[in-house]
Protein backbone atom coordinates (compact mmCIF):
# COMPACT_ATOMS: atom_id res chain seq x y z
CA UNK A 1 0.00 0.00 0.00
CA UNK A 2 2.74 2.11 0.89
CA UNK A 3 4.91 0.83 -1.89
CA UNK A 4 4.90 4.67 -3.76
CA UNK A 5 6.70 6.64 -0.94
CA UNK A 6 9.50 4.11 -0.07
CA UNK A 7 11.80 5.09 -2.98
CA UNK A 8 11.59 8.81 -2.23
CA UNK A 9 11.70 8.06 1.14
CA UNK A 10 15.09 6.29 1.05
CA UNK A 11 16.36 8.91 -1.06
CA UNK A 12 15.60 11.76 0.64
CA UNK A 13 16.82 9.92 4.22
CA UNK A 14 19.97 8.82 2.61
CA UNK A 15 20.76 12.00 1.12
CA UNK A 16 19.97 14.00 4.60
CA UNK A 17 21.88 11.43 6.41
CA UNK A 18 24.91 12.08 3.55
CA UNK A 19 24.25 15.98 4.18
CA UNK A 20 24.72 15.88 7.78
CA UNK A 21 27.71 13.46 7.85
CA UNK A 22 29.25 15.50 4.86
CA UNK A 23 28.75 18.90 6.83
CA UNK A 24 30.17 17.03 9.90
CA UNK A 25 33.29 15.97 8.68
CA UNK A 26 34.18 19.45 6.80
CA UNK A 27 33.51 21.27 10.46
CA UNK A 28 36.92 21.71 10.65
CA UNK A 29 37.99 22.95 7.68
CA UNK A 30 35.90 26.09 7.94
CA UNK A 31 36.73 25.85 11.95
CA UNK A 32 33.61 25.38 12.96
CA UNK A 33 32.93 23.26 16.50
CA UNK A 34 32.23 19.51 15.05
CA UNK A 35 29.37 19.09 17.86
CA UNK A 36 27.89 22.55 17.12
CA UNK A 37 27.88 21.79 13.06
CA UNK A 38 26.39 18.06 13.97
CA UNK A 39 23.30 19.07 16.08
CA UNK A 40 22.36 22.16 13.51
CA UNK A 41 23.08 19.81 10.19
CA UNK A 42 20.90 17.59 12.33
CA UNK A 43 17.91 20.08 12.75
CA UNK A 44 18.12 21.33 9.34
CA UNK A 45 17.93 17.51 7.70
CA UNK A 46 14.93 16.62 9.99
CA UNK A 47 13.53 20.35 8.63
CA UNK A 48 14.09 19.22 5.45
CA UNK A 49 13.09 15.76 5.23
CA UNK A 50 9.09 16.10 4.56
CA UNK A 51 9.51 18.84 2.35
CA UNK A 52 12.30 17.18 0.14
CA UNK A 53 10.85 13.77 0.48
CA UNK A 54 7.84 15.48 -1.33
CA UNK A 55 10.33 17.04 -4.17
CA UNK A 56 11.21 13.53 -5.04
CA UNK A 57 8.19 11.99 -5.06
CA UNK A 58 7.22 14.42 -7.18
CA UNK A 59 9.56 14.35 -9.70
CA UNK A 60 9.67 10.40 -9.56
CA UNK A 61 6.03 10.04 -10.31
CA UNK A 62 5.90 12.57 -13.13
CA UNK A 63 8.38 9.43 -15.02
CA UNK A 64 6.54 6.28 -13.10
CA UNK A 65 2.66 7.47 -13.45
CA UNK A 66 0.51 8.22 -16.49
CA UNK A 67 -0.12 7.47 -19.99
CA UNK A 68 2.52 5.53 -21.90
CA UNK A 69 2.46 3.18 -24.82
CA UNK A 70 4.34 -0.02 -25.53
CA UNK A 71 4.16 -2.33 -28.30
CA UNK A 72 4.62 -5.36 -26.64
CA UNK A 73 4.45 -6.97 -23.28
CA UNK A 74 8.20 -7.35 -23.06
CA UNK A 75 8.72 -3.64 -23.22
CA UNK A 76 6.36 -2.91 -19.98
CA UNK A 77 9.32 -4.46 -17.55
CA UNK A 78 7.20 -3.81 -14.80
CA UNK A 79 5.94 -6.30 -11.92
CA UNK A 80 2.84 -5.06 -10.51
CA UNK A 81 1.52 -4.28 -14.63
CA UNK A 82 2.87 -7.83 -15.79
CA UNK A 83 0.59 -10.16 -13.17
CA UNK A 84 -2.16 -8.96 -14.70
CA UNK A 85 -1.27 -8.20 -18.20
CA UNK A 86 -1.59 -11.28 -20.63
CA UNK A 87 2.20 -11.54 -22.06
CA UNK A 88 0.56 -12.19 -25.57
CA UNK A 89 -0.77 -8.62 -25.69
CA UNK A 90 0.05 -6.14 -28.34
CA UNK A 91 -0.29 -2.34 -28.93
CA UNK A 92 -0.26 -1.40 -25.30
CA UNK A 93 -1.35 1.08 -23.87
CA UNK A 94 -0.95 1.92 -20.03
CA UNK A 95 -2.64 4.57 -17.36
CA UNK A 96 -0.20 3.48 -14.28
CA UNK A 97 -1.11 5.06 -10.91
CA UNK A 98 0.23 4.76 -7.67
CA UNK A 99 -2.85 1.82 -6.62
CA UNK A 100 -3.32 0.38 -10.12
CA UNK A 101 -3.56 0.45 -13.68
CA UNK A 102 -5.76 0.71 -16.49
CA UNK A 103 -4.56 -0.60 -19.59
CA UNK A 104 -5.80 -1.23 -23.63
CA UNK A 105 -3.97 -3.20 -26.01
CA UNK A 106 -5.06 -6.37 -28.56
CA UNK A 107 -5.38 -9.77 -27.86
CA UNK A 108 -7.14 -12.71 -29.31
CA UNK A 109 -10.00 -14.41 -27.62
CA UNK A 110 -8.20 -17.12 -27.47
CA UNK A 111 -5.38 -16.03 -25.84
CA UNK A 112 -6.98 -13.78 -23.27
CA UNK A 113 -9.08 -17.19 -22.19
CA UNK A 114 -5.95 -19.74 -21.82
CA UNK A 115 -4.33 -16.60 -20.21
CA UNK A 116 -7.00 -16.18 -17.43
CA UNK A 117 -7.61 -19.80 -17.13
CA UNK A 118 -3.53 -20.14 -16.14
CA UNK A 119 -4.15 -17.57 -13.74
CA UNK A 120 -6.90 -19.05 -11.90
CA UNK A 121 -4.99 -22.47 -11.67
CA UNK A 122 -2.08 -20.62 -10.40
CA UNK A 123 -4.57 -19.13 -7.82
CA UNK A 124 -5.42 -23.17 -6.74
CA UNK A 125 -8.56 -21.53 -5.02
CA UNK A 126 -6.97 -18.78 -3.05
CA UNK A 127 -8.91 -16.03 -4.72
CA UNK A 128 -11.09 -14.23 -2.09
CA UNK A 129 -13.79 -14.41 -4.38
CA UNK A 130 -14.53 -17.37 -6.36
CA UNK A 131 -14.58 -17.88 -10.23
CA UNK A 132 -17.95 -18.66 -9.98
CA UNK A 133 -19.06 -15.70 -7.69
CA UNK A 134 -17.46 -13.42 -10.51
CA UNK A 135 -19.60 -14.81 -13.70
CA UNK A 136 -16.95 -14.62 -16.22
CA UNK A 137 -18.53 -13.88 -19.72
CA UNK A 138 -21.37 -11.61 -18.99
CA UNK A 139 -22.06 -8.53 -21.34
CA UNK A 140 -20.05 -5.36 -19.77
CA UNK A 141 -23.13 -2.88 -19.36
CA UNK A 142 -21.64 0.87 -20.12
CA UNK A 143 -21.99 2.76 -17.04
CA UNK A 144 -19.63 0.31 -15.58
CA UNK A 145 -16.90 0.58 -18.59
CA UNK A 146 -17.55 4.82 -18.72
CA UNK A 147 -16.39 4.20 -14.43
CA UNK A 148 -13.92 2.67 -14.60
CA UNK A 149 -12.41 4.33 -17.80
CA UNK A 150 -13.04 7.66 -16.94
CA UNK A 151 -10.97 10.58 -18.22
CA UNK A 152 -9.02 8.56 -20.73
CA UNK A 153 -10.54 9.28 -24.45
CA UNK A 154 -10.43 6.02 -25.41
CA UNK A 155 -13.87 4.78 -27.53
CA UNK A 156 -16.30 2.55 -25.36
CA UNK A 157 -15.84 -1.07 -26.68
CA UNK A 158 -19.07 -1.78 -29.34
CA UNK A 159 -19.60 -5.42 -27.71
CA UNK A 160 -17.52 -5.95 -24.48
CA UNK A 161 -17.49 -8.89 -22.46
CA UNK A 162 -16.18 -8.72 -18.72
CA UNK A 163 -13.93 -11.19 -17.45
CA UNK A 164 -11.95 -11.30 -14.53
CA UNK A 165 -8.79 -12.29 -12.46
CA UNK A 166 -8.38 -14.24 -9.40
CA UNK A 167 -9.31 -11.50 -6.64
CA UNK A 168 -6.33 -11.06 -3.76
CA UNK A 169 -7.18 -10.64 -0.05
CA UNK A 170 -6.45 -7.67 0.17
CA UNK A 171 -9.02 -7.00 -3.02
CA UNK A 172 -6.08 -6.84 -5.52
CA UNK A 173 -6.97 -7.98 -8.93
CA UNK A 174 -8.10 -7.30 -12.68
CA UNK A 175 -11.19 -6.67 -14.72
CA UNK A 176 -11.11 -7.38 -18.75
CA UNK A 177 -13.55 -5.59 -20.97
CA UNK A 178 -12.75 -7.69 -24.12
CA UNK A 179 -14.44 -7.45 -28.05
CA UNK A 180 -14.28 -10.13 -29.67
CA UNK A 181 -14.69 -7.87 -32.99
CA UNK A 182 -12.02 -5.65 -32.37
CA UNK A 183 -9.77 -8.13 -30.52
CA UNK A 184 -9.51 -5.62 -28.23
CA UNK A 185 -9.34 -5.10 -24.23
CA UNK A 186 -9.75 -2.66 -21.97
CA UNK A 187 -8.25 -3.72 -18.54
CA UNK A 188 -8.64 -2.24 -15.19
CA UNK A 189 -6.27 -3.61 -12.33
CA UNK A 190 -5.78 -2.65 -8.58
CA UNK A 191 -3.13 -3.99 -6.42
CA UNK A 192 -2.16 -2.42 -2.57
Amino acid sequence: MLWPIVLPFKIAFWSLVGFVALATVVAPLFRWRVGKTLAISTLLAFIAFIPSCATIMTVLDARRFGVFHYDTYAEVNDFRIERYLPPAARDITLDKFAMGHRAKYTITETELRDYLEQLWLEAEGHSAITREELEDDEAATFDEFSYRFEGLNWTPLEKAFEFHSPVQSDGGGANYFFDPTSNTVYQHAGYW
